[in-house]
């Protein structure tokens, strides 16, 4: 009979630690993204999931030549 008394109190306690971990991991999460993003990670993971191909120097070499023929291609406004 007491156990069964505890564990509500026990689900609670377990559901607040998991909100406050939650929101601790949120900016890590946005911020490592955000690097990803700035440091072409993230570009890579979309080209070789385009592909279908493995990660490799040569991947990369073609990744690295889409990428500049890509910016070559854009007017620039300024």
């Amino acid at each position: 009979m007491i156990e069964r008394m505890c564990m509500p109190e026990a689900r609670v306690g377990k559901a607040k630690a998991n909100t406050i971990l939650a929101a601790l991991l949120r900016p890590f999460l946005v911020i490592s993204a955000a690097l990803r993003e700035i440091f072409d990670e993230s570009a890579y993971q979309r080209f070789l999931d385009r592909t279908h191909l493995k990660s490799s120097p040569s991947a990369y070499a073609v990744f690295c030549q889409e990428n500049e023929q890509g910016k070559s291609r854009r007017p620039r406004c300024c």
